[in-house]
């Protein structure tokens, strides 16, 4: 028997839905339109551009191509992500001569409009930090390579100065029982590599010795040095100041602690230093070096480096990843454009893995120095 339809079957019009069926209905439809909702609110990723001059035949050539290798995994990274902001990394070959090198700083914001410059050296620098130019154009000199301390309202370090390199290595050497210290510094760094003219005089004061000046033959140093036996000599000066006064140090009978700073390459200086030197080779480290696998950011960088690169790290490397770890993030809190709103982005402080950048208070985010034994061999 057929099933009666009620009249407004008959008329061809179906049955309200219920309102559990509304319900579903319209949930269906807002999950429908989420992925669209999602992508047309999605904010623009913002592009910056990092100009990075790199000074290949300079004292610190070794220790900044490991720096600059260090960045570009760690901004390669954040090219590959997708955060708030990509950036552009423009590498060029810093000339010799700073007046030079400081021209080509200023065509990187000119011509590629960089707002930051990462990276430079001791050499290069101080030319950097005095530039009316840079200044003018609102450019921010971000993570220097560079020990040197200079005051510049445009320069960010997140690395200690060598003067505090000096110090911590002096107290940590008396903690470990060594009363007996040389100190030798070389002629370029006494000009210019610590912070105010009293520094060598309260150095002086702390190892309880006279300094040693270093010049092109460290022989008459070495002589001088071993004469007194010490237990650790702290060399104030670059990777060839070091390892030079370590040779001539071994030639005159003497095998202790070799103490040097940031400034030094291991790897070049044990080539200089070569496979008959049998001393110790202790370098200051300004960042956590591969050594300290237990901390986030060292984990992380080792990985990258074997994804993007396929080179193993180094205290260089390590820092430099730091240097633009720490921008990277800083860069995600920009709001708009313009020098005052990227200086405003950069005050503050970042932890980039168990290791923390702290520029609330000053423009040197960091303090920290260690000490590191490094195999002559």
């Amino acid at each position: 028997m057929p099933i009666p339809l009620s009249p407004r079957t008959r008329r061809g019009h179906a049955h309200p839905p219920s309102a559990g069926k509304r319900r579903l209905l319209l949930a269906a439809a807002a999950a429908l339109a989420l992925p669209a909702l999602g992508q047309a609110q999605a904010p623009a990723r913002r592009t910056v551009v990092v100009g990075h001059l790199l000074d290949r035949t300079g004292a610190q050539a070794d220790l900044a191509r490991d720096y600059l290798a260090g960045a570009k995994v760690m901004f390669d990274a954040v090219n590959a992500g997708n955060g708030p902001v990509r950036i552009v990394h423009v590498v060029r070959d810093a000339d010799a001569d700073p007046r030079r090198a400081l021209a080509q700083a200023v065509a990187l914001a000119d011509t590629e409009h960089a707002e930051l410059l990462f990276g430079p050296g001791d050499r290069l620098l101080p030319a950097l930090a005095s530039s009316a130019e840079l200044s003018r154009r609102g450019v921010q000199i971000v993570a220097p390579l560079s020990g040197l301390a200079l005051a510049a309202d445009n320069v960010w370090f997140t690395r200690a100065d060598y003067q505090a390199e000096l110090d911590a290595a002096v107290k940590q050497l008396r903690s470990y029982g060594l009363t007996s210290m040389a100190l030798a510094v070389s002629g370029d760094f006494a000009a210019g590599g610590a912070s105010g003219p009293q520094w060598l005089g309260r150095l002086e004061a702390q190892t309880g010795t006279r300094a040693v000046p270093l010049d092109a033959n460290p022989d008459a140093a070495a002589r001088r040095i071993a004469a007194t036996r010490p237990g650790a000599v702290i060399v104030a000066g670059d990777t060839l100041a070091y390892a030079g006064l370590g040779r001539a140090l071994a030639a005159q009978g003497w095998y202790g602690f070799l103490v040097g700073l940031s400034s030094v390459s291991a790897t070049a200086a044990r080539e200089i230093l070569g496979s008959g030197y049998n001393g110790g080779m202790v370098l200051t480290q300004i960042a956590p070096g591969p050594q300290q696998a237990t901390l986030r950011v060292v984990k992380e960088h080792v990985a990258r480096m074997k994804q993007y690169l396929d080179e193993p790290p180094s205290a260089a490397t390590l820092a430099g990843y730091i240097g633009a770890a720490w921008l990277a993030r800083a860069l995600t809190g920009l709001r708009g454009s313009g020098a005052a709103e990227m200086r405003r982005a950069l005050q503050g402080r970042v932890d980039v893995g168990d290791f923390a950048l702290d520029f609330t208070h000053g423009q040197r985010g960091s303090q920290y120095v260690t000490l590191a034994a490094s195999g002559a061999r």
